[in-house]
């Protein structure tokens, strides 16, 4: 597995701020130990790489994310990017991005994370109304999102995505359609456009379940759905996965490796990796899985007591590892791949799941060789479809 290709991400759990809709492992902090954890994050590295599962792999992607990567200095991302490229082979197109809040950086920073070696920027905008902005609890202004997306610009980044959240409570389809229109006009490379959920646990949930948020009706998220489609998709966004939309060839090479199930390495508090095995490998295991302690603190202590801090370790199934292939595949708009299916599991997809037919029957599915992927009602069901692969 010398020369296996991974995609290496890279957890910074810190933010401002809790937003009341975020459910991924992040910790509202005013001061954070920067030096300690990217010491840690190193040290991880380079257990896995000399002690692990990915011995000098080689890197088509990393990706900071969070929490609110940009909170780290330029000179932390740089420490840690030169200790990757000596733990692992970079690819000569390697694609690195950093998740960035509007509200911290101005053009000076983002020239320091562009001569570290960052090539994509990820801008959390959200909305470019103000009154959505509050309503999804985000600090940041209308004014800072601008200023940010143009300090990218000027910075030298020539890869830039930007996030929106449409279905927010209160929003319109005309505010829908303004927000995209503002995107539109700042010409992003990538735009990844997200139907609000409330996700257990978060602060949003509460409030949805205590009657004090009154969530889009099901008709508006659809037509915001279709209206997000259909206006980028006019203005050169492919739409090729679910929620994401880019220019030709400015995809998402990080997130693709997660849809595609190759392997990927984690490193942080709460991260995940994931190493594949086929039917060629000879193995009862059809992939192993794991994460990291979730707590940035306990996180740390481990990997000084041990140099590994996994929380929690699962090989699949043959089922297990068919089922994910496929809704896993099915984000995608090009679906999953049949051949790459039957070579990795020794069984046609139609074979190894019989309920396709009626998927098919029902218009949720659509054979466009050689791929299976979902029709455009599918896509308005979509959960519903993955479940049936589970």
């Amino acid at each position: 597995m010398t020369s296996q290709a991974v995609a290496l991400y890279v957890h910074i759990p810190y933010c401002l701020a809790k937003c009341p809709y975020c459910d991924f492992n992040s910790y509202a902090a005013r001061v954070w130990p920067e030096d300690a954890y990217a010491d840690a994050l190193l040290a991880e590295l380079a257990h896995a790489t000399r002690e692990g599962v990915f011995p000098r792999g080689t890197a088509t992607s990393i990706f900071f994310g969070g929490g609110t990567p940009s909170l780290f200095a330029p000179r932390t991302i740089a420490r840690l990017l030169e200790r990757a490229a000596r733990e692992l082979t970079l690819a000569d197109d390697v694609e690195i991005t950093l998740e960035a809040n509007p509200g911290t950086v101005d053009e000076e920073r983002l020239a320091g994370f562009v001569a570290a070696g960052v090539n994509r920027l990820s801008f959390g905008i959200q909305s470019f109304r103000p009154e959505l902005l509050l309503a999804l609890g985000r600090r940041h202004s209308v004014e800072d999102s601008v200023r940010a997306l143009g300090a990218a610009r000027a910075a030298g980044v020539r890869n830039l995505s930007l996030d929106l959240i449409y279905a927010v409570p209160g929003e319109s389809l005309d505010d829908c359609a303004a927000d995209l229109e503002r995107a539109i006009e700042i010409a992003p490379e990538h735009v990844s456009a997200y139907n609000l959920t409330y996700e257990k646990g978060t602060a949003l949930y509460r409030e949805l379940q205590e009657g004090r948020v009154d969530p889009a009706p099901e008709e508006l998220e659809v037509a915001m759905f279709h209206l997000v489609r259909d206006r980028l998709a006019d203005h050169g966004y492919a739409q090729y996965e679910i929620s994401n939309y880019a220019q030709h060839g400015r995809e998402a090479r990080h997130n693709q490796a997660y849809w595609r199930g190759t392997p990927y390495l984690g490193l942080g508090a709460g991260a995940h990796s994931f190493v594949p095995r086929d039917a060629s490998d000879d193995a009862t295991s059809y992939g192993t899985r794991w994460d990291t302690l979730r707590d940035p603190n306990r996180y740390m202590e481990a990997i000084r007591a041990t140099g590994c801090a996994v929380a929690s370790r699962e090989e699949l199934t043959r089922t297990q590892a068919m089922g994910e292939a496929c809704w896993l595949g099915l984000r995608e708009r090009r679906g999953v791949d049949l051949d790459r299916f039957a070579a990795r599991f020794g069984t046609p997809l139609r074979d190894a799941f019989p309920h396709v037919g009626q998927l098919l029957a029902d218009g949720l599915v659509e054979w466009r060789e050689p791929h299976l992927r979902l029709t455009t009602q599918g896509l308005l069901v979509a959960d519903s479809v993955f479940a049936s692969f589970q």
